[in-house]
């Protein structure tokens, strides 16, 4: 094990107010490398009732309110999950429905995408449009337009934005056993191309239905049951773009192992070109009657391939803490965690190309939270044994940046500049105890 370097590492305090600060799990950092934006949420699982996106100056220690729902309560609507656009001066997360009640409480499928002007903020703009299918699982779909909630979005290096993805038909009305069900799925937004439902048949004064800046499709392909030892997916999760050069994402997807056990593989998805929109759209045409059988079905244009194959291994698939996946910036590799033969999850580094898995890491202890990438792509970050964790790619050399302490540490270890980073550790007792922001410097 390489040495403990916290006798070079300065760390600082940046928030101290009573209420949860979390940051997400990717693009937490502006693009000047000057501030990290978090939500309010003291807890991952406590969206519904966050009420505020804030950011927090890395040197200064100054705080902005960049936005605060109104008529906030324990069941929505609820924010969070805030991610820095790469260039322009914007912030996209997670809004709860503004309809939402304690008959309608804030769920997977009743979210959307929302953005906010970091020089304008206090009013959100609606990412995608959004139009539901009546109870009987009918109705009339702009193209570009989805009937669920999305979340956890990433931005692209030319501003699109990918997503997971509930539909709320299905939410609500697929039975447990039935020809449709409530699966999991990704998609991507397409900026420069906003959607109008106010003249497609859509009931306007319905709150869960409204028009977006952006163009929304689905990009996987799944089934309601996968075939044992076949290249089917039942659900698609925790995606990434795939390097800065193209639109392609990575996913994972749920298959069935010869046995029928579920295995999360990676698979990938290469996306409709630049100059395959205008053809697209009137393949679908403007307005299009959508039944429930439908619903999760991918954009014309989309080219799925599986890309590991690890139903051999004594621990197959992506296994560990729930974790997105990460690109390299040339798109040559992704990085996940998996298991080694003994069980403890290590850091993996997959070939695009050819899916061969390296193992990087050998720890002694199980990785844990989201990985992170430094923009040149030679080092990775993430907690292990309640440290945070610096491993140089090239070598696989391990570096401590700070001694074991309490378990508090969370999240991701976000890299901000040259030797800084920024992450989450609760600070208080059990009774007071709240999530805060910290970043630590070397040298």
């Amino acid at each position: 094990m390489a040495p403990v370097l916290s006798a070079m590492v300065r760390e600082r305090h940046l928030t101290f107010g009573c209420y949860g600060h979390t940051l997400n799990h990717r693009q937490a950092i502006s693009p000047d490398g000057n501030w990290a934006v978090y939500d309010t949420r003291n807890d991952d699982s406590h969206i519904a009732r966050t009420d505020a996106i804030e950011m927090v100056h890395l040197d200064s220690g100054e705080i902005k309110r960049l936005y605060q729902t109104a008529n906030q309560s324990e069941f929505g609507p609820g924010v969070g999950a805030a991610s820095f656009h790469p260039n322009k001066p914007l912030v996209a997360f997670i809004h709860g429905l503004e309809n939402c009640t304690s008959e309608k409480p804030y769920s997977a499928a009743r979210r959307f995408g929302a953005m906010v002007d970091i020089k304008e903020h206090g009013k959100f703009i609606h990412a995608e449009a959004r139009s539901v299918l009546n109870a009987d699982g009918v109705g009339v779909r702009p193209f570009g337009a989805l009937s669920g909630g999305t979340h956890a979005h990433s931005w692209s290096k030319d501003g699109w934005l990918s997503f997971t993805y509930n539909d709320a038909w299905l939410e609500r009305k697929s039975p447990a056993n039935g020809p449709f069900r409530n699966q999991r799925s990704v998609g991507f937004m397409v900026p420069n191309m906003p959607v109008c439902v106010d003249d497609r048949g859509v009931d306007v004064s319905d709150p869960e239905s409204f028009s977006g800046a952006y163009c929304a499709f689905l990009a996987a392909s799944l089934c309601v049951e996968a075939r044992n030892g076949s290249d089917d997916i039942e659900a698609a999760v925790e995606e990434c773009w795939v390097g800065t050069n193209r639109h392609a994402l990575a996913f994972l997807g749920a298959i069935r192992d010869d046995s029928g056990d579920l295995v999360n593989e990676i698979f990938v998805c290469d996306l409709p070109g630049e100059n395959q929109w205008n053809e697209i759209a009137k393949r679908v045409g403007s307005a299009t009657a959508v039944d429930a059988s439908k619903l999760l079905e991918p954009v014309i244009g989309c080219i799925q391939r599986r890309l590991t194959h690890t139903t051999h291994r004594a621990f197959p698939g992506v296994q560990g803490p729930r974790c997105w996946l990460v690109s390299s910036a040339d798109g040559k590799f992704l990085f996940a965690p998996m298991r080694d033969d003994r069980g403890i999850v290590q850091l993996c580094r997959i070939n695009v190309l050819q899916g061969l898995i390296e193992q990087i890491t050998n720890l002694e202890q199980s990785l844990e939270g989201q990985i992170s990438l430094d923009p040149s792509g030679t080092l990775c970050s993430f907690i292990c044994d309640q440290r945070i964790c610096l491993v140089d790619l090239r070598s696989g050399c391990v570096h401590w940046l700070t001694d074991r302490s309490a378990a508090s540490l969370v999240g991701a270890i976000h890299f901000a500049g040259e030797n800084r980073f920024v992450f989450n550790r609760y600070m208080g007792t059990d009774r007071e105890r709240w999530l805060q922001v910290f970043i630590c410097e070397i040298g």
